[in-house]
């Protein structure tokens, strides 16, 4: 199809509506062109697959947010927490035990996560919902869901997105005043904490839960430390019924196993997928919008990121494009203006990167970095073999077709015909 390029941005923008309508004239389009260009049908499957994620974890519509809160206040005993309530402290230093999040001030976005991540958050949201029949069956919606994973995926996140789908305050436990160095202190104002919690309709947080909740079998622990898992223990218990509880943690294998078993929902959240990726780089890019070229060859070189590594490497690529302003270039022969626009702009986001490499060198694989300070031909090879064309690949370098096919060619000649090529060049 000619002016295809034109044709996959104007789905996106029809996908956008969100109109049911439009998604489904995207499929037919999409069906119709596998019969004759299946690269092109390809690309907008991928655009489909972005479309569907995004509405698996779409934040709910006001109604059902309306209907989930009403839910969420029947079941759920305690008093409406107000700005007026008084939060508890250590009686020693005076340090503030918890930080309060209402409803109206948590307003993130729903996380980017993979298809049966998100479909089983979504089920966990719906429900509160059908709590009545759930009570019917002699159970009730999920209450206490332990978070875990590496550093930087989003768990945070993920439990202030939980609160704010149930219209809940979130109620979240400052370690550096509950944990404290006096005998018996930590215990009481765990304690504190969940008097707090159980007096309000509220959601407990507590992150860095491997602080008060070690294995208390560890050798290199004290006494103490089996007296605060304890007192956690019979928190849990106590807690039971009467509000949503959230816990993460990077260090699961730290946790005692009667921890575990206080949790409903055991929640792993990986490094994000190629697709999830391609996802929070839409997301973190915005108000710039990338093209399908532009967002494969990112995700290729951000494997391994998580969603903060991901947010910090497109935070310093705006800001590279501030400092360097207009991506156009000369060009050294004469092509249409959109193509050389486009290579110069994909040539700018590749110099962010490589800049981005020199500053902030523990984003990358050691690879990807070696291949993006490292000369243009080494990146050009491993970009062929990882499935990206001659021409996105001089899409990408800031060079035509010809002059990327006759690289390719040098990299595999000998070397006295790549003495002799590059003499006439």
């Amino acid at each position: 199809m000619d002016h295809f390029d034109i044709v996959l941005a104007l789905a996106g923008l029809a996908l956008d509506t969100d109109n049911p309508r439009a998604a489904q004239q995207v499929e037919r389009l999409r069906e119709a062109l596998a019969k004759s260009d299946k690269e092109q049908a390809a690309k907008l499957s991928r655009l489909l697959t972005r479309h569907t994620r995004r509405h698996a974890m779409a934040p709910m519509a006001l109604d059902e947010m309306r209907t989930t809160a009403e839910a969420v206040r029947r079941r759920l005993p305690g008093e409406a927490l107000s700005r007026a309530a008084p939060l508890p402290h250590d009686k020693e230093t005076g340090a503030p035990l918890v930080r309060v999040l209402f409803a109206e001030e948590n307003s993130v976005a729903a996380p980017v996560l993979t298809p049966p991540l998100s479909e089983g958050i979504a089920d966990l949201l719906a429900e509160w919902k059908r709590a009545d029949e759930l009570t019917r069956l002699g159970t009730n919606p999920h209450t206490r869901c332990l978070i875990y994973g590496p550093p930087g995926i989003g768990k945070t996140h993920l439990a202030r997105y939980l609160a704010q789908q149930l219209n809940l305050p979130l109620v979240e436990a400052r370690l550096d005043g509950l944990v404290s160095s006096f005998l018996g202190t930590t215990a009481r104002n765990i304690g504190a904490l969940f008097d707090f919690a159980n007096r309000y309709r509220c959601a407990l947080f507590l992150d860095e839960f491997d602080a008060i909740a070690k294995a208390r079998d560890d050798a290199h622990e004290v006494g103490e430390i089996k007296r605060v898992v304890n007192s956690l223990l019979q928190s849990l218990d106590a807690r039971n019924g009467r509000g949503l509880t959230l816990a993460a943690t990077n260090h699961e294998h730290l946790l005692d196993p009667a921890v575990w078993r206080r949790f409903e929902a055991r929640i792993q959240i990986p490094k994000p997928d190629p697709k999830a990726r391609g996802g929070m780089l839409d997301r973190f890019a915005k108000p710039l919008q990338l093209s399908d070229l532009e967002r494969r060859f990112l995700v290729w070189v951000t494997e391994g990121m998580t969603g903060a590594d991901l947010e910090a490497l497109v935070i310093g690529g705006k800001r590279f494009f501030v400092l360097h302003g207009d991506p156009g270039r000369p060009a050294r022969r004469r092509v249409p203006q959109g193509q050389r626009d486009g290579r110069a702009r994909a040539r700018m986001i590749l110099e962010a990167l490589r800049r981005q490499a020199a500053l902030n060198s523990l984003l990358f694989d050691e690879r990807v970095k070696a291949l993006l300070i490292g000369p243009d031909d080494n990146l050009a090879q491993a970009l062929l073999v990882n499935g990206f064309t001659q021409k996105e690949v001089g899409e990408m370098l800031g060079l035509t077709q010809s002059a990327v096919s006759r690289r390719q060619r040098r990299a595999r000649a000998p070397e006295s015909e790549v003495l002799e090529e590059t003499a006439h060049d």
